[in-house]
């Protein structure tokens, strides 16, 4: 893993097995994956912040370079306190996205670690948090439908303020 951006907010820990991000009031923090990876399973065992975390954004996401890149996204939305978690999913294939779905999470992601996952293959994309798939996105290719599938990606993995949007259209409480 190779930090990307935050300093000291990011820290690889145990032999890289364990990463810590965190968010102060200058910067976000983020980590990318040495190797770039054409299809596979990633796992990623995230445990999002408590409380208040209205107009943080934390991400587990594939991502290809340039401008016509492809990317496969799980987007964990700050919340106010009390309300329900709200994960954001997105592909973009050759630069272009437009294929988010959101879904309100049935547990509290802050009480504990949940394994959030990504299978990507020729055939389909399958979201899936705890071995539950919550999207499939098939390549529908054929009907004029991009997919990403001959761009290797890097895996990514971010905290940042986006409080302009991220919580219920950008209002904080």
């Amino acid at each position: 893993m190779d930090i990307t951006f935050g300093g000291e907010r990011a820290k690889i820990l145990n032999g890289g097995q364990d990463l810590s991000l965190s968010l102060d009031q200058y910067s976000g923090s983020g980590f990318q994956s040495k190797n770039e990876y054409l299809f596979g399973r990633f796992d990623m065992q995230l445990k999002l912040v408590p409380g208040n975390s209205a107009g943080t954004v934390t991400t587990f996401y594939l991502s290809s370079q340039g401008a016509g890149h492809d990317e496969i996204d799980f987007e964990f939305l700050g919340n106010s306190t009390g309300n329900p978690y709200t994960i954001h999913t997105n592909v973009y294939s050759q630069g272009k996205g437009d294929k988010e779905q959101q879904f309100h999470l049935w547990f509290d992601p802050t009480a504990a670690f949940h394994t959030y996952t990504i299978v990507w293959n020729a055939q389909r994309i399958i979201f899936f948090i705890d071995n539950i798939p919550i999207r499939v996105f098939n390549n529908h290719e054929s009907a004029g439908v991009p997919f990403p599938k001959s761009q290797p990606m890097r895996v990514y993995a971010s905290l940042w303020n986006a409080d302009d949007w991220a919580t219920q259209g950008g209002r904080v409480f």
